[in-house]
């Protein structure tokens, strides 16, 4: 099969977020199994084409800075030139594109080849949760979920990575949903695994203090400033706790600043200052090993479409609390150990679910390593997620 995906969001140039990380690793899946792979997404300089593990990128556009309404516009335009171009000079048979930024938008006004339509975090999800900083940027979100919504109904095929985005995509865009697939993200379970390393006496902690991890853009969606309420009845219980929060900074804290400097001044006027620790960016190799030093991985998030670091964690054979968003409530329900699911917002069972996961024994921790590491290995892996998603784009072909 020939797939054309456009997003803006693609690695290395690119690697913004969930969506680069997602198509990542789902084009060279898909080139490995024998199909031909274009990806038009952001250039970050000088435009070009080249191939990346069997993969065709294409990178256009003038305008790479990410959060540019004037910037997301660019990409378009030029995305759905070259898309019309590589139709025609590759015999293209299904165009996939993300529902965030209705990067198909200009496309499905005129279709030349059916269109998958894949729902992640929406920019209604962004505005529910203020994840936004002044007027402007919320009129910026409003239209975005406008042209969103168009895009997807006049999809071909849409894909929903989780149980919830599939319900919200039916209810709130009204699709029907015999046009609807569900398929679940998966990751590369060969990486994400449990390695030792020097990571923690790198980072200067202590070998017995337990590490709370949190891995995520420092926003509102991602509920930093509730594991920021939680964080003092945690270190009340476990005084050595070490919080680390790994993710690039936003000005989306409740004051309308940054994100970081609110934490910051909510520690020390509480006194967790000497407990935390921020990492604005980790390769993949040094975030796997921070997985596998962490005693619990938390994922505080208001609303998620999916929750890749959640699998992620649970590859390593971490224990795990999130919040009732995303992937966790389909997960909820088989019962794990090492899985504890609070209600969105309540930073005081946040903070008793953290404490009963840290109290854990080793045996305990070896049991629920193990569980954790099954489940991933049985559902969420690569090849697993290319059947399904092949499955979705003959449909779109039907």
């Amino acid at each position: 099969m020939r797939i054309a995906i456009v997003s803006r969001e693609y690695p290395p140039d690119s690697a913004w977020g969930g969506v680069a990380i997602v198509y990542h690793n789902l084009a060279p899946a898909l080139s490995r199994q024998g199909h031909e792979v274009h990806v038009i997404c952001q250039a970050v300089g000088k435009p070009g084409d080249y191939v990346d593990e069997g993969v065709i990128v294409h990178r256009v556009g003038t305008n790479p800075k990410r959060y540019s309404a004037l910037g997301r516009i660019n990409f378009t335009i030029y995305a759905w030139l070259k898309l019309r171009k590589i139709i025609k000079d590759y015999s293209i048979e299904v165009v996939e594109t993300p529902y965030w930024s209705a990067e198909g938008f200009l496309y499905s006004l005129h279709k030349q080849t059916p269109l998958v339509v894949a729902i992640q975090s929406s920019a209604r999800d962004a505005i529910r949760t203020k994840t936004f900083s002044g007027m402007r940027e919320l009129l910026g979100l409003k239209t975005i979920s406008l042209l969103a919504d168009f895009t997807a109904k006049r999809a071909d095929r849409i894909i929903a990575n989780s149980q919830a985005t599939y319900s919200e995509i039916i209810k709130k865009v009204h699709i029907n949903p015999k046009m609807v697939d569900l398929v679940h993200y998966s990751i590369d379970i060969h990486r994400f695994k449990f390695v030792k390393s020097d990571i923690r006496e790198k980072l200067q902690i202590p070998i017995d203090a337990p590490i709370a991890l949190f891995i995520g853009r420092l926003e509102a969606r991602k509920g930093v400033h509730i594991l920021c309420q939680a964080t003092p009845d945690i270190v009340q219980s476990m005084p050595s706790a070490r919080f680390i929060l790994v993710g690039r900074n936003t000005n989306s804290a409740p004051d309308g600043g940054s994100f970081r400097r609110y934490i910051a001044e909510k520690a020390k006027d509480q006194g967790f200052t000497e407990n935390l620790m921020f990492i604005d960016f980790l390769p993949e190799d040094k975030l796997i090993q921070l997985y596998s030093a962490s005693d619990v991985f938390i994922f505080p998030s208001l609303h998620e479409s999916f929750g890749l670091p959640v699998i992620e964690a649970m590859a390593c054979g971490k224990p795990v609390v999130a919040t009732c968003t995303g992937i966790a409530p389909e997960l909820e329900l088989l019962g794990l150990r090492g899985l504890k699911v609070v209600p969105v917002g309540d930073a005081q069972k946040l903070a008793e679910a953290v404490i009963a996961m840290l109290s854990l024994t080793e045996e305990d921790k070896k049991q629920i390593a193990k569980q954790n590491r099954g489940l991933v290995e049985q559902n969420f892996s690569i090849s697993v997620w290319v059947d399904k998603m092949l499955k979705a784009y003959n449909e779109a072909l039907k």
